[in-house]
């Protein structure tokens, strides 16, 4: 991923995240929310796991949301990858873990 692709996607999620579940239910996140979770620790910046998992989400960024998930805060992160394939990618937003990955339809 490339420096503009990535000053996209942080912008991306300082314009707001969808969330839903947990106290946060049926709102966007707004810059505010998303920056003081990553100062308090809670998350990691979205641009730190983008670096740690560049080959396995090589290609073009379609959407980026953060989520609690099981009651943990989850980046859903798509990409059409460098072969036409558009997945979705599951990132525990605290550790950098990938959870899962699935194929778009």
């Amino acid at each position: 991923m490339n420096s503009v692709q990535k000053m996209c996607v942080s912008l991306c999620l300082l314009a707001g995240i969808s969330v839903s579940g947990s106290a946060l239910a049926g709102r966007d996140l707004d810059a505010d929310e998303a920056l003081a979770l990553v100062r308090e620790g809670r998350i990691q910046p979205l641009s730190t796991l983008l670096e740690q998992h560049t080959e396995r989400l090589a290609g073009h960024l379609l959407d980026i949301e953060l989520e609690y998930e099981d009651d943990r805060l989850v980046y859903e992160i798509e990409v059409i990858g460098t072969d036409g394939v558009v997945r979705e990618f599951y990132l525990d937003a605290a550790e950098g873990t990938i959870l899962k990955e699935k194929i778009e339809d």
